[in-house]
């Protein structure tokens, strides 16, 4: 095998990469258009919840939230600063416009296990106003790690992984964990707690996609041969139709929407370029299955059925035909309503105004309490099988706050997002010191892994880690925090054992 360019040893470097990128100027002016034809949009379109005031702020968030993907966009390289330019910053403020800034447009009520949630006007406006400066605390706090000489501090590994072996391992952690599930599925396999989160860990998924995308990135050589990353592209989306496929088995979405992640991150952290078609195939998916997740839940889930595989992919399928298109049998359905409700997917303003509503006068700030999980993190659940759960905070919070009962949290999940829970613990002025410190780790895990030498080993744990930080940030802090010295200590020297093996076999 060839050895590979030295450009692409270090891909971050590489110029041929920064060659479809737009000029700054264009971005800036795109940028400005963009904003200024939103704001009439927010002023006369959003829900009749918000107030003028909370759509201003909720305006003023996008520009914000949106403001450290454009960053990322018009960055030079240094050889000094993370060579990503703080992209997990701008993974976060992409997630609060998704999440806040442009719920206005759909959020109209919030909806407990009794009624409909009583929010004041005064705590919408706070929400808004907060979650529009939780993106400059992440910035802050980000730009405060290089002024603490964190680049000095840190160790900087290079993982350099040849590119055959990073894909061939990549796909075959996607296919054990492919088997995984379906073993599972078939109850093949044990469902005792603490086997389950070994095999999890041993069979990251997203870190098959991550390896499996890298080649794919790989800049056009002079000849024009780039057989490979064609290869490695269509081989990517192939095991990314396996695992949708899997994923509608097991009624769950979030698996489907991962590995689109993950490529928009690629995208942006490497090749510098803003992809917005699978954001939209992400929303997509989620309009047109969300709405029927529940009853093919009741159907699977909460019956013993005799079904394959395949019949409950099919089911999934013929619940959702059903639903958008109507049937003989069946009621008419309220689609305006159907949207609705699988828009309240990426909802979080509301309700982070009724966490604002209820504390402290119902609920009282917790002062930390919620991240007592943090304290067992270490603590291998083999032997600790007592040690509570990461979503401890998420399930407390769904009880104590009115969405589901005890017992209800056995089925459904509600998350408490990262800024609800500061907020929680802290109040307002604490919740974006905890942002601000967010944002300081977030320095430190790209100074370690994203350094313009890091290699495409780390390359691939760096997306791997930014997409779980994205997919996760709607729970609560434990559950992705809790797990991270780990994840870092044993995929690091996984893919240090990979990068030797290979490199020495060439």
């Amino acid at each position: 095998m060839k050895r590979a360019p030295e450009l692409w040893r270090a891909p971050l470097q590489d110029p041929a990469l920064q060659a479809g990128r737009l000029p700054a100027s264009r971005l800036l002016l795109m940028y400005g258009l963009f904003l200024a034809g939103m704001l009439p949009l927010y002023l006369f379109l959003a829900a009749d919840r918000f107030s003028t005031v909370a759509r201003i702020w909720a305006w003023a968030g996008l520009m914000l939230g949106l403001y450290p993907t454009l960053r990322v966009l018009i960055s030079k390289q240094d050889g000094h600063s993370p060579a990503t330019g703080a992209t997990s910053v701008a993974t976060l403020g992409m997630w609060l416009a998704l999440f806040f800034h442009l719920a206005v447009f759909h959020e109209e009520r919030l909806l407990l296990r009794w009624g409909e949630a009583r929010i004041s006007e005064p705590s919408v406006d706070l929400a808004l106003l907060l979650a529009a400066l939780a993106t400059p605390a992440l910035l802050l706090g980000y730009s405060l790690g290089g002024a603490l000489n964190l680049p000095r501090i840190l160790p900087h590994p290079r993982l350099d992984v040849p590119l055959r072996p990073l894909q061939v391992t990549g796909t075959l952690i996607v296919l054990a964990s492919l088997l995984t599930d379906i073993l599972w599925l078939r109850r093949e396999l044990t469902v005792y707690q603490p086997a389950v989160s070994v095999i999890a860990v041993l069979t990251p998924a997203d870190l098959g996609f991550a390896m499996v995308l890298l080649p794919t990135l790989r800049p056009q050589s002079k000849s024009g041969d780039n057989s490979m990353g064609k290869h490695s592209q269509l081989w990517f989306w192939l095991l990314f139709a396996a695992a949708a496929a899997i994923a509608l088995m097991r009624g769950m979405l979030t698996p489907l929407m991962k590995p689109l992640v993950i490529y928009l991150l690629g995208q942006l952290f490497i090749c510098k370029r803003l992809r917005l078609w699978p954001v939209i195939t992400a929303l997509g998916a989620v309009v047109l299955l969300q709405p029927v997740k529940a009853e093919f839940r009741q159907r699977i889930w909460d019956r013993q059925v005799e079904m394959s595989l395949t019949e409950r992919a099919v089911l999934y399928l013929d619940l959702t035909a059903q639903h958008w298109l109507g049937s003989d049998i069946g009621p008419t359905v309220d689609k305006e309503h159907s949207v609705r409700v699988a828009a309240a997917r990426t909802g979080a303003a509301l309700q982070l105004a009724h966490v604002i509503e209820l504390t402290p006068s119902a609920v009282p700030h917790q002062y930390g309490a919620t991240y007592r999980y943090l304290r067992y993190a270490l603590m291998p659940r083999v032997f600790f099988p007592d040690k509570p759960i990461a979503q401890h905070a998420d399930v407390w919070a769904a009880v104590i706050y009115g969405y589901t009962t005890k017992a209800g949290t056995a089925h459904v999940m509600v998350g408490l997002s990262q800024l609800a829970e500061a907020y929680v613990n802290f109040g307002a002025a604490g919740a974006l010191l905890v942002m601000l410190l967010l944002g300081l780790m977030l320095r430190a895990m790209e100074e370690i892994f994203a350094h313009p030498q890091a290699g495409t080993g780390a390359l691939a744990l760096h997306l791997y880690f930014v997409q779980g930080l994205a997919v996760t940030f709607e729970g609560s802090l434990a559950q992705y925090w809790g797990g991270i010295v780990q994840s870092f200590l044993l995929y690091g020297l996984a893919m240090a054992v990979l990068a030797s093996t290979a490199n020495r076999r060439r």
